[in-house]
């Protein structure tokens, strides 16, 4: 369709926020349409590339529309969401759901948004839209030349005038991906523009990275060092029947790639899974603060794992994987992001697109094996938003797979920060990580059960109490404002009746003392600050049977 043919939808005021961008998000929509808006934007993630590239079809709406953004799946619902709230209601926008859903008529859309997958299936009937701006967000799905979600794009770029690609991870494994994303554009000469958050938001608070070293349980260890053998074992014997067979050391090595790669996942999910204990206990004394947590795994069974010890401490959470609807994600989300949980679990599914600022610690239960991976679900928590400085934490057993995969990541981020730069993020050493934690912590009585290493070893915590058998909740110290205790209250879904702010304490009554048999109160510690006053509440249907009987024996 002719740029011209397309008209500009009236906009309703009220239903239109105010597009206001930071100046360096203006400097980037200038640079972009300089440049014909064909290039990469490679900024850091949190800098808002979203908010960029819906303020470009805004500027230049004739011109840029009809847009074609490609996505991962997970944030499709967003995308829509975002051009919804910053281009108005009355923008015609369209997702691809599935392989047979109608598509629109050409000139009756503004955006159509397809997920990758939908994309290479669907990419000649997208290119019938006749789109004038193609926006691959994650652009780094299409790293690989031989790939056909790769190939589909390409075809699509070659057919669309104005092309921006969004990554905040370029380089992943090797330089060629950039390589084969400026291939897109039919030239290596490709305008890029990348941005540190700590560059473009120099007010955004520090984000520091803490190793947390555990001890494994002599079960679940034995368990492991069994496994570790036996996949040593077959190593071992395949490299030397390859050799022997005449294959240099190397092909053999590239050769048994990709079955040691499965066979090494087994070993990740076995160590995953006992250090589940470690992690639980962790989130468990954190949340107790009034800290929300983010926790990101790789696998089902880990997951699994992970809910059922915060379920018997009965600690809410929300989780997102690849199996998580696009509705129950955003659910899971606005909860979160609401207070109204205290824990998100994530995978790589929710490691890109989507925003967590609720929380400054976020923890990695299992590892990546790359360093793009997990500075992206880094960034969930440290990006636009953000006022606090943020903690991120990795679970790390020693003499295990998760010092290999330390050596890569670390080996992979030396390359990406000498190709294309990377902001300098404070690691902290073991003993900087225990100072830190005693300072965290330090209102707090035994925050921790000895040293760190020590988590998950022993008895686990009480359960938090019962919502039931809680009238009131006292909070003593002085972080414990009267907004703090009632943000605690909500984060672990407790009732709110009342308020009282005292000279020493803060008490939220949670249900009226009247329900609960007398004699029955006890002081219940939480934390060293908090402890909730817990009763016997009365049972009123018992006492209704009661009068209903002595009723019935009157009559």
């Amino acid at each position: 369709m002719a740029a011209s043919a397309q008209r500009v939808p009236k906009r309703k005021s009220a239903t239109v926020a105010p597009l206001i961008l930071k100046p360096f998000q203006a400097e980037d929509v200038a640079t972009l349409m300089a440049n014909n808006y064909r290039a990469i934007v490679a900024n850091a993630p949190g800098t808002g590339k979203t908010i960029i590239t819906l303020a470009c079809v805004k500027r230049d709406f004739i011109k840029l529309t009809p847009t074609v953004i490609v996505c991962p799946a997970s944030v499709v619902t967003n995308w829509c969401r975002e051009a919804r709230k910053w281009l108005g209601h009355d923008i015609r926008i369209h997702a691809i759901a599935d392989t047979t859903s109608p598509m629109p008529r050409v000139g009756n859309v503004h955006i159509v948004v397809v997920s990758w997958a939908l994309m290479a299936m669907r990419v000649r009937e997208i290119a019938a839209l006749g789109p004038r701006f193609l926006v691959a967000d994650e652009a780094h799905y299409a790293k690989s030349d031989v790939a056909m979600r790769t190939r589909c794009l390409a075809a699509l770029a070659k057919r669309t005038p104005h092309v921006v690609l969004l990554t905040g991870t370029p380089i992943i494994n090797k330089k060629a991906e950039l390589d084969t994303l400026q291939e897109l554009f039919g030239t290596t000469e490709v305008p890029m523009l990348r941005r540190f958050l700590e560059e473009a938001v120099p007010e955004i608070p520090v984000k520091t990275r803490n190793t947390l070293p555990i001890t494994i349980r002599p079960d679940d260890m034995r368990e492991y060092r069994k496994a570790e053998e036996e996949f040593s074992s077959w190593l071992q014997g395949e490299l030397q029947t390859r050799m022997s067979a005449g294959m240099a050391r190397i092909t053999a090595q590239r050769a048994l790639a990709a079955e040691a790669l499965v066979k090494s996942g087994y070993l990740r999910r076995l160590l995953g899974k006992a250090k589940v204990y470690a992690a639980a206990d962790w989130v468990s004394r954190a949340v107790r603060l009034g800290e929300p947590v983010v926790v990101f795994c790789e696998h089902q069974e880990v997951i699994a794992m992970l809910q059922e010890l915060l379920r018997k401490q009965r600690i809410g959470n929300v989780v997102i994987s690849g199996e998580v609807s696009r509705r129950e994600r955003q659910r899971a989300i606005d909860a979160f992001q609401a207070g109204m949980v205290p824990v998100f679990i994530g995978t790589k599914a929710a490691s890109t697109g989507i925003t967590l600022v609720r929380s400054r610690h976020l923890m990695f239960l299992e590892r990546y094996w790359t360093s793009a991976e997990e500075e992206q679900a880094e960034d969930r928590i440290r990006r636009i938003g953000q006022t606090k400085a943020t903690n991120i934490w990795f679970l790390h057993a020693t003499e295990t797979i998760d010092d290999r995969v330390d050596e890569v990541i670390g080996r992979k981020r030396r390359l990406v920060a000498q190709t294309i730069g990377a902001w300098q993020t404070d690691e902290q050493d073991e003993d900087a990580v225990f100072a830190l934690l005693d300072s965290w912590n330090n209102t707090v009585a035994s925050p921790f059960a000895g040293k760190e290493s020590d988590l998950g070893m022993g008895k686990p915590l009480p359960p938090l109490p019962k919502r039931a058998d809680v009238c009131s909740l006292v909070f003593k110290g002085a972080r414990w404002t009267k907004s703090a205790a009632l943000a605690w209250v909500r984060l672990h879904n407790y009732p709110m009746s009342r308020v009282t702010v005292l000279a020493d304490s803060i008490k939220v009554e949670c249900a009226a003392p009247s329900a609960f048999r007398q004699g029955t109160f006890a002081a219940v510690p939480i934390t060293g600050e908090i402890k909730a006053i817990q009763g016997v509440r009365i049972d009123h249907s018992t006492k209704r049977r009661v009068v209903v009987s002595r009723s019935k024996k009157a009559g």
